[in-house]
């Protein structure tokens, strides 16, 4: 394993654990702001940061290709078809069951990998059974909810696996920052239409705490923009199964920081989940990365 490939699976568990610690944070902001404003405020947010880091050069806007836009479009759209099912489908699901059903993505993902006519390797299909197991645990088997939260969740869950597969798909063709941009404008754009759409909760709250506008600036510039770009650069050297299974540890992270921040508990069987969950991750870096020979180029400058 070269240092890229370290770097790349440091780096997206670094976002595992900011996006795990967001749980919590989500969990105080969403008192007073809308499910669908904060991730309006959240992605809006991370647009700009993009557009202030690397929009004051003129080349990156000159080097914008049909790649980022299309990819990002296309990539931002299923972002938001996830963010958008997973919310509402926690209206009709317990939330231990909606995070086991979200954590389904893990094994959705081989599964489109082997759709596109590449075989993933039985470590790797045995890491992401492993890694399911444990979220099954870490989530507890008691959850319940109605037929129409479990379908929601699940389409949550494959949204996710599409987005993750589809990025690495692109990820050797395109500029990483170019397609973040784009990616995140249009999640911001989709949701800013759902917001304002009856029920939506608007484009800005009117009383929110606090709290809830650090979470915006926490969920946009750290887990939104830097994430995101962060997972982008990574495909590059770690394919969508691996970094699907480091994505599993963000409940445990989640369970984590609410134990320290909330005071919430987390059951013996949850410790068991969590330590499953973090052996398939040991599991699956132990295999060799892939090749990524193919994806010097251009490209592999570009931010």
């Amino acid at each position: 394993m070269n240092s890229r490939h370290a770097r790349a699976r440091l780096g997206l568990l670094a976002v595992t654990v900011l996006w795990g610690a967001t749980f919590s944070l989500n969990q105080v902001a969403l008192r007073s702001i809308g499910a669908v404003t904060l991730t309006f405020l959240r992605f809006t947010l991370a647009a700009l940061f993009l557009v202030a880091v690397f929009g004051r050069r003129r080349e990156f806007w000159r080097d914008l290709r049909r790649g980022e836009i299309l990819g990002g479009v296309a990539t931002g759209a299923l972002l938001f078809g996830a963010y958008l099912t997973q919310t509402e489908g926690q209206r009709y699901v317990s939330a231990s069951l909606a995070g086991f059903l979200t954590g389904l993505s893990v094994v959705l993902v081989p599964l489109l990998v082997l759709a596109l006519h590449r075989r993933p390797s039985r470590l790797q299909f045995g890491a992401a059974m492993l890694a399911l197991i444990g979220l099954y645990l870490l989530a507890g088997p008691g959850g319940s909810g109605h037929l129409l939260g479990i379908i929601l969740v699940l389409a949550c869950a494959f949204f996710f696996a599409v987005e993750l597969v589809v990025a690495e798909c692109l990820s050797a063709q395109v500029a990483v920052a170019g397609l973040t941009l784009v990616q995140m404008s249009t999640v911001a754009l989709l949701a800013g239409i759902a917001a304002l759409a009856p029920g939506g909760g608007g484009l800005l709250p009117l009383h929110a705490s606090d709290e809830a506008w650090l979470t915006v600036i926490i969920n946009g510039v750290g887990a939104s923009a830097l994430g995101f770009l962060a997972q982008t650069w990574s495909l590059r050297w770690l394919d969508s199964i691996e970094i699907s299974i480091l994505y599993s540890l963000e409940p445990v992270f989640a369970a984590l920081v609410a134990l320290v921040a909330l005071h919430q508990r987390l059951s013996i069987l949850g410790w068991v989940g969590g330590l499953v969950v973090v052996a398939a991750m040991l599991l699956v870096s132990t295999g060799s990365p892939r090749d990524n020979t193919s994806h010097s180029g251009p490209q592999e400058s570009s931010p």
